[in-house]
């Protein structure tokens, strides 16, 4: 049985991170994801994700009515949000894992306001300024422990590193 702190596998984790350092290459993973836009009803955009098990999870995203959609599903922009804060918990409580720190309670939040200018063609303003992510959790670890907790996590997560550091992006359109 391997061991668990809070739901997070540590011993996959010290494995693959074993693999990882012995392998560089074994860190590096292909993500290929898709969807295609329907041209009738709502959601207006569907896609499926592939999970590691072999099975699939269906995503759908429908703009708002304001921005000419149906508002049946979440819009892209809540997925990012909700992406960023879902990964910054799940890093926390990884670290917290990690550091043998059970923990009760993590909830998260990410708060924001959201400019639709831009996607309006009306003005070139950011469609987001500022981020402020928010985990509120249940532990007896002291504040100094979770103090390094975020530390940890404020340095390795996946998200805060997207959201704060400049990714190259192609973009493309194929005529099929």
């Amino acid at each position: 049985m391997s061991k668990k702190v809070s739901n997070v596998d540590v011993e996959a984790i010290e494995r693959t991170a074993a693999a990882v350092a012995a392998d560089p290459a074994a860190a590096r993973l292909p993500v290929e994801l898709g969807g295609e836009w329907r041209f009738e009803g709502s959601p207006q955009f569907v896609g499926e994700i592939p999970l590691p098990t072999g099975a699939r999870v269906r995503f759908e995203a429908d703009f708002p009515p304001a921005l000419g959609g149906g508002g049946t599903a979440p819009n892209p922009v809540a997925y990012c949000l909700w992406g960023g804060v879902a990964c910054y918990a799940m890093t926390f409580a990884l670290e917290a894992a990690r550091a043998g720190v059970e923990l009760r309670a993590l909830r998260a939040r990410v708060e924001t306001t959201v400019d639709q200018r831009r996607a309006l063609g009306v003005a070139d303003a950011p469609p987001v300024e500022h981020l402020v992510w928010t985990l509120a959790i249940e532990s007896d670890a002291s504040d100094g422990t979770i103090d390094e907790l975020k530390a940890l996590a404020d340095a390795r997560c996946p998200g805060v590193y997207c959201i704060t550091n400049p990714i190259a992006l192609t973009t493309r359109v194929e005529r099929v």
